[in-house]
């Protein structure tokens, strides 16, 4: 399982590691290309899956997790933004942010360029690709619990164009790969 952050990934997590709502999963938010490097056997035999979230919609959740919860930065959602833009970190605490959890949705789900995995699930129907997920492995369909929300808006009511702009720029290439527009 590739987790990317805030795609409902701890709550898949959990299915298969109860306290993982509690401490970090190995490999947590490791790409496939790092499991592909470390677990070349393991790589070629396993089935692979990742969930992915409309950007704009994954940008408004990082936002609040990253200032609400982990309490990274306290400046709006827009300079957040803009900062994503032009390479410049978050806070001081949070260079990982830009190496890691900001990084294209594509990029950490790919091998040599390509969507290197089996499944590529979608946030926006979790749970019914999930059970699709526990079909293909043989597992036992589960309800998934709902952990590490985030509170907020519906994450349209925080774009205009300019900030619109920016996420069909930076993340151009989740856009193309992953089909995913504004609003849907």
């Amino acid at each position: 399982f590739v987790h990317l952050n805030k795609t409902g990934g701890t709550s898949i997590e959990k299915v298969f590691e109860p306290t993982a709502d509690a401490t970090d999963v190995r490999h947590k938010h490791a790409s496939l290309e790092n499991y592909r490097k470390s677990y070349p056997r393991a790589f070629r035999q396993y089935f692979k899956f990742g969930f992915v979230r409309n950007p704009w919609d994954w940008l408004v959740s990082r936002y609040h997790w990253s200032r609400d919860t982990q309490r990274l930065f306290d400046f709006p959602f827009a300079e957040m933004l803009r900062r994503i833009e032009c390479g410049e970190p978050l806070s001081s605490e949070a260079g990982w942010l830009a190496t890691g959890a900001l990084l294209p949705q594509w990029s950490r789900l790919a091998v040599r360029g390509a969507i290197g995995v089996d499944f590529v699930g979608r946030y926006e129907r979790l749970q019914k690709d999930f059970d699709i997920v526990c079909d293909r492995i043989g597992h036992a369909r589960v309800e998934l619990p709902h952990v590490f929300a985030t509170r907020h808006d519906h994450y349209t009511q925080y774009y205009d164009d300019a900030t619109r702009a920016i996420v069909e720029r930076v993340y151009a290439a989740d856009i193309a790969a992953l089909g995913y527009r504004l609003g849907a």
